[in-house]
């Protein structure tokens, strides 16, 4: 085991009072905070007098791992290792009686505290058109992470925050009447509880001498007050977290609390980790740049390299996105031939739209890939949904395809007529589509399910005449779309976030589109299509299942790759266009420097081969956009990196095409 360095030694043996512990990317922080607390219970401390807070339950379980070796099981379980919500569901499940519920509560989900909103919204009669109910809970979820209660809801006339300030009052209502809280509140209430009720706060504050939290530039307002509650009068609090990482203030996280560490504790000693264990000097060289030309108040960190040189940052301008995912494959498959583990490898990007390429170009090529912390752009509902119409009009003897979309949008085909189709076309030795198309022969079928089979069957059989011709099949399959009326069922609905859905059907019809423009010997078909789109990643050959990472930028906190494409650097991408364009937002310029630190969390999750990439221009149905480099360029050492021009018509290698070809075979068999 590697011997703590000076920094990280200082953090471990200190002894009472505040503590702040800088901890720079890579620098071995989940290290300092295990050391730290077995050398509390070598000083003595009782294990559960030790309160140590992370930010995910994997965190927790990683930290309770990590002790076991350190102080043994025993002390190991007695330990408080916790998130914060976890936490809050300890000591509310102890303080029910001062919460003022019963015995027992429950914990709402997302989906329970949006039926609450909605039935509120509805019986009070406070919306007079439809609106994004999301949106209205997202408001009373800021606000009780800032602390901010029924009564004191910010007073302005933004449409969101007059309805959500009358709904606030009726969903707390609601919420207690049910005995139950929601997520927000597993934080929010045992604040409330600790700030009202001193006798309760000093029991809690002598069960924990010693208080730990890490990832502590991610809390918010409300989790600053449940460590300033519980912090004895010693103030024995060691948080550790680095400014230069904070990326979600977009979900209410406060810079300031870590910046301003040492106002709300005073006499606090700050202790910086700067020896980077990660990453080449190279790519800590282009990090230290990047954040040093940050316009807000940090903390001053400079990383320096373990490990010593390494290969120089690619920076590498490609033509248009399409081309940028071509690259990125290929150097994929380069990488992988060299003898690279391909399971550490990563693609990061700014936003979720820009996976939807990559994974279409990594399906084609056959490399095995997964969505961290999503969907598969072609797993999601809509697009199988889509995909499943254009399966049953290719062969309409795709029963699984057919039940899927049967009632779907909804035609009036319930269970019972489902039921009753099965057992007609089991009796006659009939498909399953013969009973749709045959469906006025079926006995004690309603009359409106029979409507509902006709029009499918007109519409499917519409579109598999057009699907013949072979000619402008992302028509055909647009007219398709619009006749099942899968297309206004989700654009009639004015939720963002059901809009969105469309948006990936419309890039399954653009997918479409660009298959049939591209030259070839065969006539294009939408069966081609299919198989071309739906490769099953569970037939890689690949022994360690190890796959290509692709993750947005906020969700690869925390992780680390031999080598990292981090794609899309253009102003508008990264920096998002929210943060800079007056025409989409009026954003403040920390806005734009919470970006600045997202370019940085991606720079430092490279361990060997850092790739910067953006493309030249944007292509969006025929018009021709070119495209500004990120302002995040601007002061990168040259020294450290490499300028690579890539043309769109660079030929494809021959062992390339020939596994293309392979894994397209490969599917096909799979049939």
């Amino acid at each position: 085991m590697v011997a703590l360095n000076p920094a990280q030694s200082a953090a471990v043996e200190h002894g009472d009072g505040p503590l702040l512990v800088l901890a720079g990317a890579g620098s071995g922080k989940t290290r300092v905070i295990t050391h730290r607390i077995a050398r509390l219970c070598e000083r003595g401390i009782p294990p559960e007098q030790i309160l140590a807070v992370s930010f995910t339950n994997k965190a927790a379980a990683e930290m309770s791992e990590r002790m076991i070796p350190l102080v043994g099981r025993n002390r190991a379980d007695r330990l408080w290792l916790s998130t914060f919500h976890s936490f809050g569901v300890r000591f509310l499940s102890e303080e029910t009686k001062a919460l003022g519920y019963p015995t027992r509560f429950v914990i709402f989900d997302q989906g329970d505290a949006m039926g609450v909103v909605r039935e509120i919204v509805k019986r009070e009669g406070l919306a007079e058109r439809q609106m994004d109910l999301y949106s209205v809970h997202s408001r009373i979820s800021l606000w009780k992470n800032q602390g901010i209660t029924p009564e004191n809801a910010p007073q302005n006339d933004f449409e969101y925050d007059v309805v959500a300030r009358e709904v606030y009052p009726h969903y707390e209502a609601a919420l207690r009447n049910m005995c139950a809280v929601d997520f927000d509140d597993l934080v929010y209430l045992p604040v409330k509880l600790l700030q009202s009720k001193p006798a309760l706060r000093e029991k809690w504050r002598n069960r924990f001498r010693y208080m730990l939290v890490d990832e502590f530039q991610d809390t918010n307002r409300i989790q600053l007050d449940l460590v300033q509650a519980l912090a004895n009068d010693r103030g024995n609090v060691c948080v550790v977290g680095d400014d230069d990482q904070s990326i979600y203030g977009w979900r209410g996280a406060e810079v300031g609390n870590i910046l301003d560490f040492d106002q709300h504790f005073g006499g606090a000693t700050i202790i910086k980790l700067e020896d980077n264990y990660r990453s080449r000097s190279p790519i800590l060289e282009v990090a230290n740049a990047a954040i040093a030309r940050s316009k807000r108040k940090r903390h001053d960190k400079v990383l320096r390299s373990f490990k010593g040189p390494g290969p120089k940052v690619r920076l590498v301008n490609l033509t248009d996105q399409e081309h940028e995912a071509k690259f990125v494959a290929h150097e994929i498959r380069v990488l992988r031939k060299e003898g690279h583990d391909i399971g550490e490898m990563a693609v990061l990007y700014r936003s979720n739209l820009q996976a939807r390429p990559i994974e279409e170009e990594l399906r084609v090529q056959g490399l095995p890939y997964r969505l961290y912390g999503g969907t598969q752009f072609f797993d999601r509902k809509e697009v199988k949904d889509a995909v499943a119409y254009l399966r049953v009009v290719v062969n309409p003897y795709d029963e699984l395809s057919l039940r899927r979309v049967i009632n779907y949008p909804t035609r009036g085909i319930g269970d019972t007529t489902i039921q009753r189709m099965t057992q007609w076309s089991l009796a006659y030795g009939k498909s399953f589509a013969d009973a749709l198309r045959m469906i006025d022969q079926i006995p004690d079928v309603p009359d409106q399910a029979k409507r509902g089979a006709r029009m499918l069957s007109a519409g499917l059989a519409r579109a598999r005449d057009n699907f013949s011709a072979g000619t402008n099949l992302a028509g055909a399959a647009r007219q398709l779309f619009s006749d099942v009326g899968l297309e206004r069922l989700i654009k009639e609905d004015k939720n963002p976030s059901v809009q969105k859905r469309w948006g990936n059907v419309e890039y399954v019809l653009r997918s479409l589109e660009k298959y049939e423009a591209k030259p070839g010997g065969e006539r294009p078909s939408v069966g081609q299509f299919l198989t071309r789109i739906t490769m099953k990643m569970d037939q890689e050959t690949e022994e360690t299942g190890a796959r290509v990472t692709l993750s947005s930028l906020h969700a690869s906190k925390g992780l680390e790759f031999d080598v990292v494409f981090l794609i899309g650097l253009n102003e508008g991408q990264l920096p998002h266009s929210r943060t800079t364009d007056p025409k989409v937002t009026e954003a403040a310029p920390t806005d734009v420097e919470e970006e600045r630190r997202l370019f940085y969390v991606g720079v430092t999750r490279a361990r060997e081969q850092l790739y910067l990439t953006r493309p030249k221009r944007k292509v969006l149905r025929g018009k021709v956009t070119p495209l500004v480099p990120t302002r995040f360029f601007e002061g990168l050492p040259e020294e450290h990196l490499e300028h690579f021009e890539r043309e769109l018509d660079a030929p494809v290698e021959a062992d390339e095409a020939v596994a293309i070809g392979q894994a397209l075979l490969a599917q096909l068999r799979g049939k």
